[in-house]
């Protein structure tokens, strides 16, 4: 993707010198704010923008601008701590201590997961997309929920690396984790008008989970692996698949593969 850093508007010398400092650690050329950003587009030759500012960076691209949120992962903690089950944290095994989200996007499910194993355990992200990245970076360090300390905490725990999920599980250790987690992009989106997300689609990697990752994932997982996709995914015809948890009305579902 052919992007580059700049700044709002109305910039700090301080905000400046950030977007120039995050470009060089992310190897993006840094270019100062100068018109509209389609004009900058044009001019540049770029095809978006990471934007850094006061607050949390955000990604333009194309008329479309993406910001870390928490989206659903709120409500499904919220329901979690009234005492209700969540479908995925209700697939982690007894003792799990250790879970990779092999696919961090938005950060919800690992937000969640977090926040499901709290102090007793750890959650490691991969995010392969350089701008969900560095939304996802930003948004850990410095996102806070004033009326919930335990999703700020949740949020602080989580490691995120920048890495391909594939090269990771390549150079990863046998067994280094209890539960791998898997949720790719889909390529029929769900709700894809209603949700209005196409800044962060636009932003996404595409890379699609085939037998030889799951092959991969096999050596590295301890426990369990869950792989988060639609309900008619060819994917789960696979032989490795112990079962597959999905329920009527519902547009997702967990294929499941115990080790």
């Amino acid at each position: 993707m052919n992007i580059a850093v700049t700044t709002i508007r109305n910039y700090s010398r301080s905000v400046r010198e950030e977007a120039e400092e995050r470009g060089r650690a992310l190897s993006l050329p840094f270019v100062p704010r100068e018109g509209t950003l389609e004009d900058m587009r044009a001019r540049c030759h770029k095809e978006g923008f990471l934007i850094y500012g006061k607050k949390q960076p955000s990604f333009w691209i194309g008329g479309e601008e993406y910001r870390f949120h928490l989206g659903t992962a709120v409500l499904r903690c919220e329901q979690m701590r009234r005492g209700h089950e969540d479908r995925l944290c209700r697939l982690l095994p007894e003792g799990t201590v250790s879970v990779l989200d092999a696919t961090f996007g938005q950060g919800g499910d690992s937000t969640v997961l977090s926040w499901f194993l709290g102090d007793r355990g750890q959650v490691t992200a991969l995010e392969k997309s350089i701008p969900l990245y560095e939304i996802g970076r930003a948004g850990l360090a410095s996102f806070t929920d004033k009326k919930e300390e335990s999703l700020t905490k949740a949020l602080r725990r989580i490691r995120l690396l920048h890495e391909d999920f594939r090269h990771f599980l390549e150079n990863a250790e046998p067994k280094s984790f209890d539960v791998i987690y898997f949720d790719t992009m889909f390529r029929s989106p769900v709700k894809r008008e209603v949700n209005r997300m196409e800044g962060f689609r636009k932003a996404a990697s595409y890379d699609r989970l085939d037998e030889g990752i799951l092959t991969l994932a096999l050596h590295i997982a301890g426990k369990r692996i869950i792989v988060k996709e639609r309900p008619f995914s060819p994917l789960f015809q696979n032989h490795l698949f112990s079962s597959v948890h999905s329920h009527k009305g519902q547009s997702t579902a967990y294929g499941v593969i115990d080790l």
